[in-house]
């Protein structure tokens, strides 16, 4: 396959983690004149890509193989592309540099809260591990004063922390990528109405936002864990084999996931953060999202305001 003949994403949702990135994904994949990849999170541009443009194009070109040609829209979601701006973003300037990219962000606070019992319900995380423990090694592994090693966590999970500082990583996009394909949206305004969303989204890919009149819209990869942690693992296992499967047969999904939380599903959802590692947070956040806020075409949502500097400060 020439590079010139390739059919690959032309469209990424390039974060954030626990921001509604399944959820846009699998609605997106819905629509007629979209494509989704048979994965959602390729992850190619953090993994996969070497540098040989045609070696490269023929991988990636791979995870779209079902893509028909009429479909204008090719996407995939990899939440990982935002907090690795400095290796992703030159990357895809240079192989698919009119790639238009969503970034979706969350009030890092309640994101970073999330994340901890997603991971910690996918068995990423020990199941023992407080909040304020988990925060403590963060903040210790971004000063620098420990490795991921003498923290006993991977660093993926310790860098967590750091990917909510949004602005410093949307930044290194602007500098690489037309920042007229680059789109800023919130998970609060998904939240608040999915339906408007979809139709802002629409506008930007120039599809159809009439699709949306009459959609059923449905969360995806809502957190919950396992009774049964022997269980738990191999039901993750048998979803990230059988994922492409399941792409292509959403309703199937939701009927083996509904049954398989009535076999095994312990409980939905978490218990509000404690108030000191929240204050502890807003301090840590509040300088990156005054940089945020003073971004061009960035408007932050009401809900986020107490996370400004001038908040912290009060």
């Amino acid at each position: 396959m020439t590079a010139s003949a390739a059919r690959f994403a032309n469209f990424v949702i390039g974060g954030t983690e626990k921001a509604g990135t399944t959820s846009v994904f699998s609605y997106l994949g819905a629509h007629p004149e979209v494509c989704a990849s048979s994965r959602k999170e390729t992850n190619f541009f953090r993994f996969e890509y070497t540098g040989d443009l045609v070696s490269d194009t023929e991988r990636y070109s791979a995870h779209f193989e079902r893509c028909e040609p009429r479909v204008p829209v090719l996407m995939e979601a990899s939440p990982g592309y935002l907090g690795e701006a400095a290796a992703v973003a030159p990357r895809m300037r240079a192989m698919a540099p009119a790639t238009k990219v969503l970034f979706i962000l969350r009030d890092p606070v309640d994101r970073l809260y999330s994340s901890f019992h997603f991971h910690r319900g996918r068995l990423n995380l020990p199941q023992g591990m407080i909040f304020d423990d988990y925060v403590t090694r963060c903040v210790e592994f971004d000063r620098g004063a420990k490795s991921a090693e003498e923290l006993g966590l991977e660093e993926w999970y310790l860098k967590v922390l750091r990917f909510g500082c949004y602005a410093d990583f949307l930044a290194i996009y602007r500098s690489q990528l037309p920042v007229e394909n680059l789109k800023v949206m919130f998970f609060e305004s998904l939240q608040r109405d999915e339906r408007a969303f979809m139709v802002e989204l629409s506008a930007f890919l120039g599809i159809d936002a009439g699709f949306w009149s009459g959609f059923e819209f449905r969360k995806s990869n809502v957190t919950f864990s396992g009774r049964n942690k022997e269980f738990h693992q191999l039901a993750l296992k048998v979803n990230a084999i059988a994922e492409p499967v399941m792409r292509r047969y959403p309703g199937l999904k939701q009927s083996l996931l509904r049954a398989y939380k009535a076999v095994n599903g312990k409980r939905e959802g978490y218990d509000p953060m404690p108030p000191e590692v929240r204050e502890r947070l807003i301090e840590f956040y509040g300088p990156s999202i005054c940089a945020l806020q003073r971004q061009p075409n960035v408007e932050l949502p009401d809900a986020w305001r107490y996370l400004t500097h001038e908040a912290v400060a009060a």
